[in-house]
């Protein structure tokens, strides 16, 4: 065969160029070799780091079935499977970026049963439209807790399964103290004449509110929704947050308590930007 290697393939290497690429969609697309250098070995001792515990629960749990063999008893463990599943499509995208809206099983006015709207992409927008609007993205960051990849599906819907409006929160990178979230109003994406494509979201910021409940507890945390919107860019965004409505003076729920023990991530980017400081 002309123009194929000896092993009979022109794929060669196939799995090192996708975690390249991967790695580069993580860039800010500047000096990208040395981003790229510092990001693969950190993945490389995150990976080594996982084998390590792995291996050792592994052996842990071994010598448990040996020690309930030896005593007589029965191991009634079973085993789960530990993926998680979650509403959305099963495509993933290797960074924050939103993905596009121009197919049939996307995460914009798509299926009605999906997104409860049964207007199709193709009667609200014509291919050239420089705007485009979605209403669900995939976010993906790195845990705190173990360093792995983990993966938040936001949305920001007005009729979420027929049931009623829902948005999503989310933690966003800030130049103020203190954790910063918003609420999702809306996913644009602009495409501006220069070609350069521009992903923004409409939000309601949460700012921390001077207002206490009666029974505080350390780290208790309290947003006030502002009733401004404004734009974010996506780029700012790091992953989904839990809010719990609070009932404020005079609230109309506009007052909210920050939820930190939805995972390790989250109870740690909450402890670190000084969350837990009983005011």
């Amino acid at each position: 065969m002309k123009g194929v290697l000896r092993n009979g393939t022109t794929r060669t290497g196939e799995g090192t160029h996708q975690e390249v690429k991967q790695h580069y969609a993580q860039t800010n697309k500047r000096n990208t070799e040395a981003q790229i250098s510092v990001r693969d070995e950190d993945q490389e001792v995150v990976a080594r780091t996982r084998l390590l515990i792995d291996d050792f629960f592994k052996h842990a749990s071994r010598a448990g079935e040996q020690s309930d063999a030896t005593s007589g008893s029965e191991n009634t463990k079973k085993e789960v499977d530990a993926s998680q599943f979650k509403q959305g499509s099963a495509r993933r995208i290797p960074n924050s970026r939103i993905p596009p809206g121009n197919g049939e099983n996307q995460w914009i006015f798509g299926s009605p049963l999906q997104h409860g709207d049964s207007r199709s992409y193709e009667d609200l927008y014509g291919g050239n439209n420089p705007i485009e609007v979605f209403r669900c993205v995939y976010l993906e960051y790195q845990s705190k807790d173990d360093w792995t990849t983990a993966e938040d599906i936001l949305r920001c819907n007005t009729n979420w399964y027929n049931s009623g409006p829902r948005y999503d929160c989310v933690l966003f990178n800030s130049d103020q103290p203190g954790i910063a979230c918003a609420r999702l109003r809306s996913l644009i994406r602009c495409k501006l004449p220069s070609s350069r494509v521009v992903d923004l979201a409409v939000v309601q910021n949460m700012k921390r509110s001077k207002w206490r409940p009666k029974t505080s507890w350390d780290g208790c945390v309290v947003l006030e929704e502002e009733a401004n919107l404004t734009f974010l860019l996506m780029d700012y965004v790091i992953r989904g947050a839990l809010l719990t409505p609070a009932e404020g003076p005079n609230s109309r729920n506009r007052f909210h308590y920050l939820v930190d023990a939805v995972d390790g991530d989250m109870f740690l980017r909450v402890l670190n930007a000084g969350g837990h400081v009983c005011n």
